[in-house]
């Protein structure tokens, strides 16, 4: 994370540490021999203006996380700046504290030994500790697999060394297994044998068992001198808003608004954990008194409780998730390169979305562009990332590593027309959307193709519910800044007649949409129609209306129905693959009755997502959606009770756009701020 930071995340670290210690510093010398006795005696302020200067990267994340804001732009600039101040701090430790140590000592030898000690420590740890640690679960863990207890234990009896090596060169005992820990790779197998077998011991029992015991020794009653008391707390205050204009005088000279740089500075100004462990240790060395360490204590609270609601209020990264331009297939020019984001949970998801892309007539006249994401649940690590992939030779093939392998064997097999751009995304399903959505905005992308949650099984039965996963999509619906279609998987590579996509053909010989009317059904057609300009793949439309008595004909939407039909049947129909007919039903059982007639003998159903829109067409079926990403059309296809058990894309044209060119009020609806909770389970 350190060697990608940019010059902004730098100027926050130095800034943000500087100041709130210069000030608290330059203050305490003006007082002088003012200051209260207990204040003198242990060094409170030379303590606080270090300690509490500084930003913990542990307390920052976990905030970030139990905030939703882990993936979020400025999320990531704060986590960037807390890993600067931290590793930092480790060096600027080791060289005053040997200063300190020469001076007392009155031996200048004693400082260089110090910080030779110290970098020697560090070179133990990352040339000796963690090559050897790396090597040892490379060779004893199969992979997919937790590590097994002989090398949980020998990474656990190492980690204690680093402690008892770190006390021994005059550093915390915790600092040894917090280098070990940055150095080390995160997630599987390490991190998710360390979750699984210590998060239940660490979080349920340890980290309330020691808050408890800090809170038992906070005793509000001692709080008896103002004087004391309340300088103390002025001089945290201080310290607070000094910090705060040090983080936001970079972000504003870089340009930032004024309310992002006030997010960043608050988020810089979590307290948790790691304060109440310093306050702590100075309560046990006699550094503060009962009054002082009330006080500190008390405003850990206050910070860390009040922080959180503030950032919550000021900072919403979907806001940012608008377009300026039309981003859909059906505002595209012809030839056009289409750019797609395919989404990927796991292998299961690639041979579908390979034959989706393959049926989507990648030709050098009509290429598309493949920004490819491997989502993968954050665990067994802090830190959220997104970044393109890269394959290593030297390291063991990865589940990512496969599935590239599978689009890069689809983009060879279109050297001319596909480009395939690989991006793997670790990250809590509960912010899994905002990665999307920023990487769908930042690339231009067009569609972004996500796999349904549920895919169905050997007998026919849909799998278990993954809710983390419905949540993502549901989130991706909302925010997207560009259409979105959702794959529901019917056994889609063994349709037709054809061979999987993998064989040079593709299995979708014959595709249906159902057109309803609204914008995101036109989108669909757009989509199906680009489809069909390939020669192998059939299509029929198929138009469901209301009696014609009940129609106005003058809704701004049915006039763009109207006038995308006839411009698609003056340039199709004349070709024997492309159909095109029309039902009259009054109610939603006409509708579920027409497509169940219909829908036999095809690969693909395409429809719209509709949601939103009202129509005596779908009248009595929204009381029986179980997915609402899907909309009630996608949701009967998606059940395994609907008859036709055909693979099914479900498209939603895209409606956060700022644009003066919007073609119906519903295009541009205000998505609202409301993210679906997903679990990361």
């Amino acid at each position: 994370m350190i060697p990608k930071a940019g010059k902004k995340a730098v100027a926050i670290a130095i800034f943000s540490s500087v100041l709130p210690a210069s000030a608290v510093l330059l203050v305490a010398s003006l007082q002088g021999a003012n200051l209260p006795p207990s204040f003198q005696q242990g060094a409170i302020l030379v303590n606080l203006a270090s300690r509490w200067s500084r930003t913990s990267y542990t307390v920052l994340s976990c905030a970030l996380a139990e905030l939703e804001l882990l993936t979020s732009k400025l999320g990531r600039l704060a986590m960037s700046a807390s890993i600067i101040i931290d590793v930092s701090n480790m060096f600027i430790t080791s060289a005053i504290g040997g200063y300190v140590l020469s001076l007392k000592l009155e031996m200048p030898g004693k400082a260089a030994a110090s910080i030779v000690s110290f970098l020697c420590f560090l070179f133990f740890i990352m040339f000796l500790a963690r090559p050897f640690i790396v090597w040892v679960i490379r060779r004893r863990t199969p992979e997919g697999a937790l590590l097994d207890e002989a090398c949980f234990m020998m990474v656990i009896f190492i980690a204690l060394g680093c402690g008892l090596i770190s006390e021994m060169i005059g550093f915390h005992v915790t600092m040894g297994p917090f280098v070990l820990g940055l150095v080390l790779p995160g997630g599987a197998p390490l991190g998710v044998t360390m979750v699984e077998k210590m998060e239940t011991m660490v979080t349920g029992v340890f980290l309330p068992v020691f808050l408890a015991t800090a809170g038992l020794k906070m005793n509000l009653a001692k709080l008896t001198n103002f004087k004391e008391w309340g300088l103390l707390g002025a001089y945290i205050i201080l310290l607070t808003l000094a910090k705060l204009i040090g983080v936001m005088l970079p972000c504003l000279c870089c340009k930032m608004p004024l309310r992002d740089a006030l997010s960043v500075g608050l988020m810089m100004n979590a307290r948790g954990i790691f304060e109440v462990d310093t306050v702590f240790r100075w309560y046990d060395n006699k550094n503060v008194d009962d009054q002082l360490y009330a006080t500190v204590v008390l405003f850990i609270i206050i910070l860390g409780g009040g922080t959180a609601p503030l950032v919550k209020y000021l900072y919403h990264p979907e806001d940012r998730f608008v377009a300026y331009k039309r981003r859909t297939v059906q505002h595209s020019k012809r030839g056009d390169e289409l750019r797609v984001l395919a989404c990927i949970h796991s292998q299961d998801n690639v041979a579908p979305i390979i034959t989706l892309l393959e049926a989507s007539n990648p030709i050098a006249d009509s290429p598309i562009c493949v920004y490819l994401i491997h989502l993968v649940q954050l665990v067994g690590r802090a830190d959220a990332i997104l970044v393109p992939h890269k394959r290593h030779r030297s390291s063991p093939s990865t589940d990512t590593d496969r599935i590239v392998n599978a689009f890069r064997f689809f983009e060879q097999q279109h050297p001319t027309s596909v480009s395939l751009i690989p991006y793997v995304c670790i990250s809590p399903y509960a912010t899994m959307h905002n990665d999307i959505c920023s990487l769908a905005l930042d690339k231009k992308i067009t569609l972004v193709i996500l796999p349904f949650h549920r895919n169905i099984t050997i007998d026919g039965t849909l799998a278990t519910a993954t809710v983390a996963l419905q949540a993502v999509n549901c989130n991706v619906v909302r925010y997207a800044p560009c259409s979105v279609a959702i794959l529901i998987d019917h056994g889609l590579t063994a349709a037709g007649t054809a061979a999987p996509a993998f064989g040079g053909g593709h299995s979708l010989q014959r595709i249906a949409v159902y057109f309803l009317g609204g914008a995101d059904d036109r989108e669909a057609l757009a989509y199906a129609a680009r489809m069909a300009e390939d020669p192998a793949v059939g299509l029929t439309v198929v138009r469901i209306q209301p009696p014609p008595e009940w129609r106005c004909g003058e809704e701004k939407d049915e006039l763009l129905d109207d006038e995308m039909l006839d411009e698609f049947r003056r340039e199709r129909l004349e070709e024997e693959r492309v159909a095109y007919r029309e039902e009259v039903a009054k109610d939603g059982a006409d509708t579920v009755r027409v497509i169940q007639e219909t829908s036999e003998g095809f690969s693909l159903l395409v429809v719209g997502r509709r949601e939103g829109m009202e129509s005596p067409l779908t009248e009595g079926m929204s009381m029986w959606s179980e997915y609402p990403e899907l909309g009630v059309i996608g949701d009967l296809l998606a059940s395994t009770d609907f008859g036709g058990r055909v693979s099914t894309l479900v498209v939603q044209q895209q409606t956060r756009v700022r644009s003066t060119q919007a073609e119906s009020p519903r295009a541009v609806r205000a998505a609202g701020r409301q993210v679906v909770p997903a679990t990361d389970k």
